[in-house]
């Protein structure tokens, strides 16, 4: 259990704790950022285009409320992983802190220009409320390891 855990908090591939939360920002921005079938009918895109959007925003606004918090946990965790070096610190990292807070509010604040979209006071609530939680599970997971560490 505790390679496990110690794989989840800190992956010893530099691939992985590069490429991974890399691809996973460009999945969350995707998903966040497409706007609703009705304007990209107007705007003339392709039929996949809409397919996705339609199914995006197949399942109740409340769930997609919801979604944000583990989104942006999963974005706050990856954060650490991308911003640490070469060894674990069992501590917070400052930069994957803020560039997850800053990203929480930019990720709500761009809606504001799509087609269809608004920002939503929220969305920003649960998004920061998935980072909030991020750092205290990381921070507690830390210190467990580091203290089995010791022993």
């Amino acid at each position: 259990m505790y390679k496990f855990l110690y794989v989840i908090y800190f992956p010893k591939s530099k691939a992985i704790r590069k490429i991974i939360p890399f691809l996973y920002a460009s999945f969350l921005q995707l998903i966040t950022g497409v706007p609703k079938p009705e304007a990209l009918k107007n705007f003339d895109v392709a039929e996949f285009a809409i397919m996705f959007s339609e199914q995006l925003y197949d399942y109740p606004y409340w769930l997609q409320d919801l979604s944000h918090l583990p989104l942006f946990l999963t974005f706050t965790w990856m954060s650490h992983w991308f911003f640490s070096g070469p060894n674990p610190s069992f501590d917070l990292n400052r930069k994957a802190v803020i560039a997850s807070i800053i990203y929480a509010v930019f990720n709500e604040g761009i809606q504001a220009i799509i087609p269809d979209r608004f920002p939503s006071l929220g969305d920003l609530i649960m998004n920061l409320l998935g980072v909030i939680l991020a750092i205290f599970v990381y921070k507690m997971l830390g210190k467990y390891l580091c203290s089995v560490n010791r022993t």
